[in-house]
């Protein structure tokens, strides 16, 4: 009867063991996929030598622990516009900021172009605990085109 209680004792500890390094495992490959999908771009997209003309800046908000920028970008005639926002550090490095697209049916109008430039709205945030001392006020917009090509423009928030 013992040689069984101790069987049984040695494949608890045994379960436990394995049951702890599956979850380490686990804890290891979510931290994987979150820094490989959420890594802070530090790289700078390849940028035409062209200017981005169509864009405007909304409001550009520098908080204690945060930047926000409102605003709306497009390339001539392509409604499907990707806008990346970048944000410079003080040591000259740009730092991209969140950004998520915005529905703009007021430029669409602007331009006279209905639902061509409904998606050209932008908002872009970063939370960091530097902002007020590690970034100057200088916003780039980039804005890709169907081929991927991109086009900046630099804007300086008050």
């Amino acid at each position: 009867m013992s040689s069984n209680v101790a069987k049984y004792s040695l494949l608890d500890k045994n379960l436990n063991k394995i049951y702890i390094l599956l979850i380490f495992i686990s804890i290891a490959i979510t931290c994987l996929f979150f820094r490989a999908w959420n890594r802070p771009s530090l790289d700078m997209p390849k940028i035409d030598s062209k200017a981005l003309r169509n864009s405007f800046i909304d409001s550009c908000v520098y908080s204690e622990k945060d930047i926000t920028v409102k605003g709306w970008a497009f390339t001539e005639g392509n409604p499907h516009t990707l806008n990346r926002i970048f944000a410079m550090r003080k040591n000259g490095e740009w730092t991209e900021l969140m950004s998520s697209s915005v529905t703009r049916t007021d430029v669409s109008a602007a331009f006279k172009n209905p639902l061509t430039y409904d998606h050209s709205g932008f908002i872009a945030t970063r939370r960091d605990g530097s902002v007020k001392d590690g970034f100057n006020h200088e916003i780039m917009i980039v804005s890709f085109d169907g081929k991927g090509i991109g086009y900046a423009a630099k804007y300086h928030c008050q």
